[in-house]
């Protein structure tokens, strides 16, 4: 088979499992964690690599930020015959009870984003009343949920790890800076939604289409109601709390794959 258009990889992987941070920068660290690791390639925002933890050859690799573009990273990666995916990334808290560095491993996300939305495509499908345009109270209806067995395995790994974390809905969006932003928040909240991100939507939408497995760890670097540059800025800078949730979220992670092989 040729390369992959986009993240320029090909069958010679020899992977089934694959960790998607959204930071290039974050690859690196990741494989810090792994033996017998292998340079791939990076186009665009697709840097890759590949290594083995605890037996089980894992590749990383980075999808850039947003729906869109990781949607496209897992399809390629579906047709070279990867099964198992877990997001790693970071979140903004919509509950007060989230500290920073505290872990939302993703049940299922509300599709607010384009790609998520254009792979369910709700409205094409004969279900009018979950047009938010028309009704702004479906908003917290549309959903792509994670893999159960794959969320599990995370739910074991970091339980078994003693990290900070906790088991509910994210929201993902395209606008980070939206002027509507602080509203959003509070809606969702008010629904119950844990957090927010950009990525986890698309992710579990192609994997319900594609038929394969995903689950998203997030790392809380903004708290409630907190300023949202300040935490981000207090993550790219290493901030104590943030630093080792994105540590406990790797170790999540891995530990999941290596122990979950799904029957390949």
């Amino acid at each position: 088979m040729s390369k992959m258009p986009h993240i320029q990889l090909d069958e010679s992987i020899g992977a089934t499992a694959a960790i998607l941070p959204g930071d290039p920068a974050r690859v690196d660290a990741i494989c810090s964690f792994m033996t017998d690791v292998q340079d791939g390639t990076f186009n665009r925002e697709y840097k890759s690599r590949t290594g083995l933890y605890k037996g089980r050859r894992i590749l990383v690799i980075s999808t850039g930020m947003g729906g869109a573009s990781t949607a496209i990273c897992v399809e390629e990666l579906a047709d070279l015959g990867v099964k198992d995916f877990i997001r790693i990334g970071s979140c903004g808290a919509l509950q007060s009870d989230l500290q920073c560095g505290q872990l939302v491993i993703c049940d299922k996300a509300v599709c607010d984003d384009g790609a998520s939305q254009s792979y369910l495509d709700y409205l094409r499908y004969g279900a009018p009343e979950l047009d938010f345009r028309k009704n702004p109270d479906s908003r917290a209806l549309m959903f792509a949920d994670a893999d159960p067995l794959l969320r599990d395995a995370c739910v074991k790994a970091a339980g078994e790890q003693g990290f900070a974390y906790t088991v509910g809905p994210t929201r993902c969006h395209d606008a980070i800076y939206l002027s509507r932003k602080g509203w959003l928040d509070e809606y969702y909240s008010g629904k119950g939604i844990f957090a927010s991100d950009m990525e986890t939507a698309a992710l579990f939408a192609v994997g319900q289409i594609r038929g394969v497995r995903t689950a998203s760890i997030l790392n809380v670097v903004v708290e409630w109601k907190k300023d949202l540059k300040e935490g981000i800025g207090s993550y790219k800078d290493g901030a104590d709390a943030a630093a080792q949730g994105e540590e406990n979220e790797i170790i999540t992670a891995l530990e999941a794959l290596s122990a979950f092989h799904g029957g390949n």
